[in-house]
C-alpha cells in the first residue's frame, strides 16, 4: 500500500479569479435555452456559486463557457453580477480516489511540495479514469492529488483517461510518465527564478515557488544584475554555483583579484563545490589579515609609532622578541624602536629594535636580521623571500583549513539524525580521551580558548558564551545528543591545541605540537572528513606542498542539522554499516603518546600560553629551547586558536 508523509499543512483555498455575468452574456454563445436544476437554484441563491465556470478565451479574445452553462443560468436567477471561473477543466479532490496500487511506495509530500500547490496551484493535470459504480480513479498524479488535499485546495485540474485503458496499461503509464519526467538542473532553476524576478514576480513568490529562502532569491538576483559578478558566474559556465557561492562572490564584489581567484577554481578542471569553497576560505582569510593589519598600523599610527618596511632596516636591526633579556612591554620607551609588518601572519606589525647595540640591547648571535646582508647572494636573498612566502601561504591555508574543519565539526555534533555507527565511533573516542589521558584533556579543558571553540561548536551566541557554567542547560534539550555533545569538548580541546606551528617542517619545525595534531586529524579521517591538503601533509609527515592540486574537502559534517528523519530509519540503515574508523582511536591515541614520552620526559604536554609565561626553558626533542617564537612560529596554541 501506498505511504505518504503527512505535511501537516492546511490553509484556505485561493479565491478563484472573476467574471461580470453581464460579459458572458454579452456573447450569443453563452446563451443557452437550460433550466437551472431547483437544488441548484436554492443552493446558489444561498451561497453564490461554488464550484467554477470552465472559460476559455476565442481567438477574438471572447470568453466563452466550455462548462457551466446551468451555473450561469441559475446565477443570472438569483441576480448574482459576478461569478467564480477557471481558464482550464478543474474537477473536486472528494470526487476523486486515488488508485489503490500505485507504484509509488514513498509519495514524499513534504512541506515544499505542499507549499508550491498554496502558493501556485495544482499546475499539472491528473489523468481520471470512470470506473463502473461511477468511482472516478486517479491513474496518473496520485502525488499531486496528496499535496493538493494538503494544501487544502478544493479543485485540481484533470483529463480523461483512455475510455479502453486496461489495468495492465495504468501501470505502464506509471513507468512511462516517470521516465519522460526530468527536473531542472540547479543552474536551470537559478536561471527560472531569475527570469522569474525579471518578469516582475516578487522575491516571497519566487522563494515559495523554488522551495528557496527569500534571502537565496535576494543573493541571486544581486548577483546577477551585477556586471562584474555575473561576469564571475558566467565564466565558470560549467560550474554549478550554489547559493552559498554567489554570496561569497558579493562579498568580494570590489575586490578584483579575489574574484578572479575564485573564479579560477569554479572553472578549472574537475571544479565541484567543496574545491570553490576551499578558495573561498583562503581569500575570506587573506581579507580577514588585512583588514586586521589595516586596523594595527592604524592604532599605531594614532599613538604616534614608527613604521618601516623591512628593507628599509638595517642589518643589524633585531625583533624585540629576539633580544636577550628584553620584553616588548620594557622596550616600547626604546628610540629604536620601529615597527615593521608581519608579513608571516599577515594580520598585525612586530616591534623591531633598529639599533640593538646602539641602545643598549643584546641580540643573540644566531638570531637572524631582518635586513639583507652586504655579503647576501641574489639567490639568497631570493630564497629568504620565497620561505618568508611560503610561510605567509601556508598560514593562510591552514587558517583556511581549520575554517572548513571546524565547520564540519559543527555539522557533526549539531545533526539531528546521525548514523548509529557514527554514534558508536564517537562515544569511542570519548572514552579514549577520558579514561587514557592522552589528550591533555584536564590542563586544556576549561581554558579560555577552548571555550570559545566549544561554544561556537554547540551554537551559542556571545551572550550565551559568556558563562561556561551554563553551557550544560543549552546542550540538555535533547538528550539523545549526549555522545555528540561530549565529543564537542573533546574536539575543542584538540583544536585549541592544534595550532599554525603543526605544518611547518622548516627551522620552526614542532613535533609536540604536530603529532598529536596528525593524531587528531585521522580521528577525524576515521568519523568520514576528508582531509585538506595542507592536514593530509602532517598526518602524512611530508612538507606542505601548496602547488598539489587543491584539496577535495566536504563542508558537510556527519549529518544534516536541519534533517528531520526519525530515529528508527537511522536504525535500520546503519545496522548494516560497518563502525567507521574501527580501531583508529586506539592508533590515534597511541600516536599521541610519543611526544608525551619523548618530547616531554616528565609526561606533561608541551607547554601552551601560560607554561610557555611560567617556564621559558622547557627543553624540546633536541634538548634546546623549542623554536617557534614570536618572530617565526606562532607562540601558543592558545593565542593562535582562539
Amino acid at each position: 500500500m501506498t505511504t505518504k508523509t503527512e505535511a501537516g499543512v492546511q490553509t484556505a483555498p485561493a479565491p478563484w479569479p472573476t467574471i461580470t455575468t453581464a460579459e458572458l452574456l454579452a456573447h450569443s454563445g453563452n446563451v443557452r435555452s437550460v433550466e437551472a436544476p431547483a437544488d441548484l437554484l436554492a443552493d446558489v441563491k444561498a451561497n453564490g456559486v461554488q464550484e467554477p465556470l470552465y472559460i476559455v478565451d476565442t481567438h477574438g479574445g471572447v470568453p466563452q463557457i466550455i462548462d457551466g452553462f446551468q451555473r450561469l443560468a441559475a446565477a443570472v436567477d438569483a441576480g448574482l453580477e459576478e461569478l467564480p471561473f477557471t481558464p482550464r477543466p478543474v474537477i473536486r479532490i472528494d470526487a476523486l480516489t486515488p488508485h489503490p496500487e500505485n507504484a509509488r511506495e514513498d509519495l514524499d509530500i513534504n512541506a515544499r511540495f505542499v507549499e508550491s500547490f498554496r502558493v501556485e496551484g495544482c499546475r499539472i493535470p491528473v489523468k481520471i479514469q470512470r470506473l463502473e459504480g461511477g468511482v472516478l480513479q486517479v491513474n496518473d498524479g496520485n502525488r499531486r492529488f496528496y499535496g493538493a488535499t494538503d494544501a487544502g485546495l478544493t479543485h485540481v485540474p484533470y483529463e480523461w483517461e483512455d475510455d479502453d485503458r486496461d489495468a495492465a496499461g495504468q501501470f505502464l503509464d506509471m513507468i512511462t510518465t516517470s521516465e519522460q519526467r526530468k527536473g531542472l538542473t540547479t543552474r536551470e532553476m537559478n536561471q527560472a527564478m531569475f527570469s522569474a524576478a525579471e518578469a516582475g514576480a516578487q522575491v516571497g513568490r519566487i522563494a515559495k515557488a523554488a522551495g528557496v529562502r527569500q534571502k537565496d532569491v535576494r543573493t541571486l538576483v544581486k548577483v546577477r544584475n551585477d556586471e562584474t559578478l555575473n561576469a564571475a558566474i558566467s565564466a565558470a559556465s560549467g560550474y554549478t554555483w550554489t547559493f552559498e557561492n554567489m554570496a561569497a562572490l558579493s562579498e568580494f564584489a570590489d575586490n578584483p583579484e579575489a574574484l578572479a581567484a575564485i573564479t579560477k577554481a569554479a572553472t578549472a578542471k574537475g571544479a565541484d563545490e567543496a574545491k570553490v569553497q576551499w578558495a573561498i576560505e583562503v581569500e575570506r582569510v587573506k581579507r580577514d589579515k588585512a583588514a586586521k593589519a589595516a586596523a594595527h598600523r592604524a592604532e599605531l599610527e594614532a599613538a604616534g609609532q614608527k613604521i618601516r618596511d623591512i628593507e628599509e632596516l638595517a642589518e643589524r636591526a633585531t625583533a624585540v622578541s629576539e633580544l636577550n633579556g628584553v620584553k616588548a612591554e620594557e622596550h616600547a620607551t626604546c628610540k629604536g624602536q620601529v615597527w615593521v609588518f608581519d608579513d608571516r601572519r599577515g594580520d598585525r606589525y612586530e616591534p623591531y629594535c633598529s639599533a640593538p647595540g646602539l641602545y643598549g640591547h643584546i641580540a643573540p648571535e644566531s638570531a637572524k636580521s631582518s635586513g639583507t646582508s652586504n655579503a647576501a647572494t641574489a639567490a639568497e636573498v631570493e630564497a629568504e623571500r620565497a620561505a618568508r612566502a611560503a610561510v605567509k601561504a601556508g598560514n593562510i591555508d591552514w587558517d583556511a583549513a581549520e575554517v572548513i574543519r571546524r565547520k564540519w565539526l559543527a555539522d557533526l555534533i549539531k545533526s539531528r539524525n546521525l548514523p548509529k555507527a557514527s554514534t558508536i565511533a564517537l562515544i569511542g573516542h570519548v572514552n579514549e580521551a577520558l579514561l587514557s589521558g592522552t589528550w591533555g584533556i584536564c590542563d586544556d579543558l576549561n581554558k579560555e580558548p577552548t571555550t570559545e571553540i566549544l561554544a561556537d561548536f554547540l551554537g551559542l551566541n556571545a551572550q550565551q558564551a559568556t558563562d561556561r557554567s551554563a553551557f550544560a542547560q543549552y546542550a540538555a534539550k535533547d538528550p539523545r545528543k549526549a555522545p555528540q555533545l561530549q565529543f564537542a569538548a573533546i574536539a575543542a580541546v584538540r583544536e585549541k591545541c592544534a595550532n599554525r606551528s603543526a605544518w611547518r617542517t622548516d627551522s620552526q619545525h614542532a613535533p609536540w605540537t604536530r603529532k598529536p595534531t596528525a593524531a587528531w586529524f585521522r580521528v577525524l579521517e576515521s568519523l568520514g572528513y576528508p582531509l585538506t591538503l595542507i592536514e593530509r601533509s602532517v598526518v602524512d609527515e611530508k612538507p606542505y606542498d601548496r602547488a598539489k592540486e587543491e584539496p577535495h574537502a566536504s563542508l558537510l559534517g556527519g549529518g544534516d542539522p536541519d534533517d528531520e528523519q526519525g530515529d528508527e530509519q537511522g536504525d535500520e540503515e546503519s545496522e548494516a554499516e560497518p563502525v567507521e574508523g574501527e580501531g583508529e582511536d586506539e592508533q590515534a591515541a597511541h600516536d599521541a603518546r610519543p611526544e608525551q614520552a619523548d618530547e616531554n620526559p616528565e609526561g606533561e604536554a608541551e607547554p601552551d600560553a601560560e607554561q610557555a609565561t611560567e617556564e621559558p626553558t622547557v627543553e624540546g626533542p633536541e634538548g634546546t629551547e623549542p623554536e617557534g617564537t614570536e618572530s617565526d612560529a606562532e607562540p601558543t596554541a592558545d593565542t593562535e586558536t582562539a
